[in-house]
């Protein structure tokens, strides 16, 4: 979680909140400034709205093309959140609105929900940059001389390729892929099912030049080919 705000009771409450929820948190005092490259991981960002200033549009634009993914909360303190103040923070392009006056409880399910709902929207991207899996829409690309060509993977493919791009170049055990290929089909799999899936899933990503490797006892990895030097 990435709370934009000055108000340091609000920051001291949502870090308290996402201690609980088991979030990273991190907080700052003013928008981000373009050119850096952002976090992967950012799924939420609540941005006070007393820090956005008179043009909000902007400043929800600008928080969008840092982080295309997250999802961006306008948090209004009592005052502020009058219809037409929340009517047109929505229109904006901001996810929700929430109240500073709300209760933990209300406020801690409203975020979680918004959280859980940006997680799907993740894209993964390896970190040659040449191959690219979207969540939310099941989908996976490699790039070849410059043009993005989709692979065609079935739920359980996709599983297995996106439990081992969340971790690229770090080993992960065939149980913890098991179970990923396991949640996909809906029933426990096979001992040697990880194996094979994993050698198709292999020959599927044959355009990428990246490869997964496997390690001794039973680990896997996925890593990509080293960047050529010019």
């Amino acid at each position: 979680m990435l709370v934009l705000s000055r108000d340091g009771a609000w920051l001291i409450r949502l870090e308290r909140l996402a201690q609980k929820g088991g979030w990273p948190f991190e907080a700052r005092a003013a928008l981000p400034a373009p050119g850096r490259t952002p976090p992967p991981e950012r799924a939420l960002a609540v941005l006070d709205r007393a820090l956005a200033g008179k043009s909000l549009d902007k400043a929800v634009s600008a928080l969008r093309g840092l982080y295309p993914g997250v999802a961006i909360v306008l948090s209004f303190g009592a005052s502020e959140m009058d219809h037409d103040s929340v009517t047109a923070a929505v229109s904006c392009g901001a996810d929700e609105v929430v109240g500073k006056s709300w209760a933990d409880d209300r406020l801690a399910a409203k975020l979680a929900v918004l959280r859980d709902r940006s997680l799907f929207s993740q894209t993964r991207l390896s970190a040659d940059g040449a191959l690219k899996a979207e969540r939310r829409a099941h989908r996976v690309h490699v790039k070849a001389r410059g043009r993005w060509k989709e692979l065609v993977l079935d739920a359980g493919g996709f599983a297995l390729l996106w439990r081992l791009l969340e971790r690229e170049g770090v080993p992960v055990s065939r149980e913890e892929l098991g179970d990923s290929l396991a949640a996909a089909a809906g029933r426990e799999v096979e001992a040697g099912t990880v194996a094979r899936r994993l050698s198709a899933l292999k020959k599927a990503l044959a355009a990428w030049p990246g490869d997964i490797e496997i390690a001794r006892g039973g680990l896997y990895r996925i890593v990509s080919a080293p960047r050529r030097r010019r």
